[in-house]
């Protein structure tokens, strides 16, 4: 039986470097697209691609690429991500149309196209076979940042494709929207661990059965349920350090 393929789509440092070498240890094909792929995915990886996630009308063609170099993936797992940081912190609307439309192009349009061509895929692959979508997420679900609006709102966007994703096709294929929090349920913002997220992606790509769509785990703990009491919770103006920004951008 052939190796199962996963299909990387922003296999930037940390969080996709890791979760590229986690599948790759099992014996998983893996794809790895990014903007610019580097030397560390380049030797883990069994294909890159260079993709701009931010033309969602070629999200397709990475997938015809990757079925013709490796097979139709089995699971896929969406990591890329775009953001423009508000100029004043406390006034959300103070982007650029374009910066917006483009974050919202990569955070959650090409989100659409990936679940898409991902769906044509599962179809095609033997009942058997795992047949997963990930999403990586953030408590944007759960909390307005208005300094990173963009990203919010895609985020919520894309929270609701996996949602109803499951909601439609749990019972064949298995849709989650992850999001790492520590342990008190509170976001880890920037400081992500890679670790922790290929260990959890692994353990949802080989589950038998559909689990929580709203995928919220802790490092060293795995899948952790919260209350919703801390929904929609405002963070205050500049809350996001420099630290935090360099960190974050630029994006995979």
């Amino acid at each position: 039986m052939p190796a199962p393929v996963v299909f990387i789509l922003g296999a930037g440092p940390n969080v996709g470097t890791s979760i590229a070498s986690k599948f790759a240890a099992e014996g998983w094909k893996v794809a790895a697209a990014s903007r610019s792929p580097k030397e560390d995915i380049k030797k883990i990886a069994h294909h890159t691609i260079a993709a701009d996630f931010s033309d969602s009308e070629k999200i397709s063609s990475l997938f015809t690429e990757v079925e013709a170099k490796l097979g139709t993936p089995n699971v896929v797992i969406y990591n890329a991500y775009s953001l423009a940081f508000s100029p004043d912190g406390s006034n959300p609307f103070s982007f650029s149309v374009a910066e917006y439309a483009k974050d919202i192009a990569v955070n959650t349009t090409s989100v659409y196209a990936a679940a898409s061509a991902a769906l044509a895929g599962f179809r095609q692959l033997p009942d058997a076979a795992p047949k997963v979508f990930i999403y990586t997420g953030n408590m944007q679900s759960t909390l307005i940042v208005p300094e990173v609006v963009s990203l919010g709102a895609g985020k919520n966007a894309s929270a609701y494709l996996m949602e109803t994703a499951a909601a439609a096709y749990g019972t064949k294929y298995h849709f989650y929207y992850a999001d790492e929090r520590l342990p008190d349920g509170r976001p880890l913002m920037a400081q992500l661990s890679g670790e922790a997220h290929a260990e959890f992606y692994y353990e949802l790509a080989t589950r038998k059965t559909q689990g929580p769509w709203d995928a919220t785990f802790v490092r060293g703990v795995g899948y952790t349920k919260f209350a919703a009491g801390r929904d929609r919770e405002v963070t205050p103006a500049g809350m996001l350090s420099e630290h935090v920004k360099k960190v974050l951008a630029p994006p995979s």
